[in-house]
């Protein structure tokens, strides 16, 4: 199998394909914005560094957040967009289950995984063995009591950890990608709140 892994959810813009047993090609670029203006690009240049063609591809790995509201956009929308004509499966995968997935590559640890989402708040989710044991879960960063001794992830920071890393390697979440199915992994936004805007009213979207 052959499988495509794409993050644009943050300030990198990363690409990746990766069979099996190696990474095929790999490229990842910290941007901050743009990603639309590059990813067709870095998707081409990885396939010509492969030596294969989108017909290759036997499945897309897409991170769906949590992460920028643009950026996350742009990913999920290109992968659709690549596959449609191909047929190829998509799945979504979060940014915490690919920081957990890093942490733990024997899958013999449990791992919390954090994301910072602004104005004070964080996104969670724990993991053991490799596989979730709850939903991601949002808390207010300084009220958050835990005492999980590997915590990771780009949020890891506000709660004591050493770990602050946001960069989410493409390959894992392509070999990832390879063991999910669309059914139970599909490429939807995991948004860490509710949107800001409002209908007439005061209601909800």
């Amino acid at each position: 199998m052959i499988c495509l892994g794409l993050d644009t959810t943050g300030e990198w813009c990363s690409v990746a394909l990766v069979d099996e047993a190696k990474i095929l090609a790999i490229r990842t670029q910290k941007i901050g914005r743009g990603h639309a203006e590059i990813l067709a690009d870095m998707v081409q240049d990885v396939l010509a560094k492969a030596n294969l063609k989108p017909a290759h591809i036997n499945k897309i790995s897409v991170c769906i957040g949590p992460g920028s509201f643009t950026g996350l956009r742009v990913g999920l929308s290109f992968a659709k967009g690549f596959a449609l004509p191909h047929t190829i499966p998509i799945v979504g995968l979060s940014a915490l289950h690919i920081w957990a997935a890093k942490a733990d590559p024997d899958m013999k640890k449990t791992v919390l995984a954090v994301a910072d989402v602004k104005r004070g708040q964080i996104l969670s989710q724990v993991f053991t063995n490799g596989k979730p044991i709850e939903k991601p879960k949002l808390s207010v960063a300084n009220e958050m009591k835990t005492t999980a001794k590997n915590i990771v992830g780009g949020g890891a920071n506000l709660l004591g950890a050493d770990a602050d890393n946001t960069y989410i390697c493409p390959a894992i979440l392509a070999w990832l990608g390879m063991g999910a199915i669309p059914d139970t992994h599909p490429a939807e936004p995991l948004y860490h709140r509710p949107p800001d805007a409002k209908l007439p009213g005061g209601r909800s979207l």
